[in-house]
């Protein structure tokens, strides 16, 4: 029996991978297609809101998480892996060891196929160029 195709999907923050691939996620998984996620932060720098009203690093990062496995969910991600790095640090942290924490991610899950964004991060954002450069050397 063949091995099951699998998919991973490698972004930077909460909703990288519904903004940025959602439908292609969504279609593969619908089709059977195994599909897991790598999110490097938890988006704990994301807040839109009045700064008066941010609820800090670690109360944001909460949420975002917790909206991200939604989103997961409705997308048919199997499985959702976290990074434990700092939304609008990935640029700034040591690649080797994002690199490590994304190999040992495929060797895991061994997908057929990993998507990321391009090498201009979509729009320029640095952590986006960031986790294309660290999934590109994983």
């Amino acid at each position: 029996m063949p091995e099951p195709l699998k998919l991973l999907a490698i972004f930077a923050h909460p909703d990288d991978e519904s903004l940025g691939a959602g439908s292609t996620i969504a279609k593969y998984a619908s089709e059977g297609v195994n599909v897991y996620l790598i999110c490097a932060t938890r988006g704990e720098r994301g807040w839109t809101g009045a700064e008066k009203d941010n609820p800090g690093l670690d109360e944001l990062g909460r949420v975002r998480e917790k909206e991200l496995i939604s989103a997961a969910k409705t997308l048919g991600i199997s499985k959702v892996y976290f990074l434990d790095f700092i939304d609008g640090d990935l640029d700034r942290i040591n690649s080797q060891e994002a690199i490590k924490k994304i190999v040992t991610v495929i060797r895991e899950v061994r997908p057929q196929v990993a998507l990321s964004f391009g090498p201009d991060g979509a729009y320029g954002h640095p952590d986006h160029i960031a986790i294309s450069q660290y999934a590109s050397a994983a």
